[in-house]
């Protein structure tokens, strides 16, 4: 079967102080693939602030259907009171999601895209 290969996001600084959110896009569930292994890929230009994927088990999701993406790392994308990040992350994580959409607050910088593969 192909690989799908998504742009979740693209962002500039917002300094919002609530999470602001993507269009949601199929994931592996959606397809019933046999593997539910994403990849996304993370490109950053200056950025502070926080991001995160978040996933949904709904074929039609409301607002209290999602939930955040545990990477198979482990790790969380963050870059708050800290040296802001510069480079591209990419993170594993695994589950049989229905739909994905990336969750995030930017408080400088852009968030060049978040793109993802199933």
């Amino acid at each position: 079967m192909s690989t799908e290969n998504t742009i979740l996001l693209t962002a500039t600084s917002t300094e919002s102080q609530q999470f602001l959110y993507s269009e949601k896009q199929k994931g592996a569930g959606y397809y019933r693939r046999d593997n539910p292994v994403h990849t996304a890929v993370f490109q950053f230009n200056n950025f502070k602030g926080s991001v995160k994927i978040q996933a949904t088990l709904t074929m039609y999701p409301s607002d209290g259907d999602w939930f955040d993406v545990e990477y198979d790392n482990g790790d969380a994308l963050e870059a708050v009171d800290s040296t802001p990040l510069l480079t591209n992350v990419s993170r594993n994580f695994t589950g049989n999601f229905i739909w994905l959409r990336a969750a995030y607050q930017l408080e400088q910088g852009e968030i060049t895209e978040i793109r993802f593969s199933v």
